[in-house]
């Protein structure tokens, strides 16, 4: 079991290339392949001229390929079924809210980010398929992910000191089934298990540019913030390169070949 990931500013091609390894891995190497893409504005429908779903859909004409798109909607429906009960338990323990509460919380930002790197590591951990290529967003907001995980990390150790200064007053106020504290270090610790999930050996991250200036430096600052998080680059995909250019394009070749 592998994950395979795809960084990179807008417009550099990760699509294309998450599409056309999982179309290779799965026909060439007959590997059983998951293509996933976490842009909430997704094209990989039109790559792959196949209607995708917000759950693994096999896509006509490949024997072992499953392609699925997420829309805003459809994650923040899934954290509600996921998450909403667990935090309303915890607010509810200490104060005065209803189950409207949960509504509240799903919309707010940053849940649909941190969701979606829950649902890779859910599809990494069940082990169906021999691949999971994951096709990132733009180069911000698939940073944004990371960086919304890790606090997230980061407050529920917060979370669990303030409970137990709470704890002995929540305690004579009531008595619940549930255990707000324990609730809040599982939070903690699947924050945690995601983080590990990516800077595995069995995660291979790639980051795709073009031979321009600009996408060079994002994806220097890429290759640096994915480092940060202890997640290993395995290689930089050079795209749209003008190999054999003809007289009017020799400029531009230049200049590709400057930035090179």
């Amino acid at each position: 079991m592998r994950l395979i990931s795809f960084w990179g500013k807008g417009g550099v091609g990760k699509t294309t290339c998450s599409a056309a390894l999982a179309v290779g891995l799965s026909e060439l190497k007959n590997e059983k392949v998951l293509l996933l893409t976490t842009d909430l504005t997704p094209t990989l429908s039109d790559v792959l001229k196949a209607e995708l779903k917000s759950s693994p859909t096999k896509v006509d004409g490949y024997s072992n390929l499953y392609a699925m798109e997420l829309d805003e909607a459809t994650v923040i429906r899934r954290w509600k079924a996921r998450f909403g009960s667990e935090v309303y338990d915890v607010i509810s323990s200490f104060l005065p809210v209803d189950e409207s509460f949960i509504d509240y919380v799903a919309g707010a930002p940053g849940i649909a980010e941190q969701f979606i790197l829950y649902l890779l590591y859910e599809l990494f951990e069940d082990g169906s398929y021999d691949t999971i290529i994951w096709d990132t967003p733009a180069s911000s907001s698939s940073l944004r992910l990371l960086r919304i995980e890790k606090e997230l990390y980061e407050h529920m150790g917060d979370a669990i000191r303030l409970y137990l200064r709470l704890k002995g007053f929540l305690e004579r106020m009531r008595s619940r089934e549930c255990d707000p504290l324990k609730l809040i270090g599982g939070w903690r610790k699947l924050a945690e298990d995601i983080f590990d999930m990516l800077a595995s050996e069995y995660h291979e991250a790639y980051i795709v540019s073009t031979p321009e200036i600009i996408s060079y430096e994002i994806s220097r600052r890429i290759k640096e913030e994915l480092s940060s998080f202890n997640i290993r680059v395995r290689g930089l995909i050079i795209n749209k390169y003008i190999s054999s250019p003809c007289e009017n394009l020799e400029k531009i070749k230049r200049n590709q070949d400057s930035v090179i």
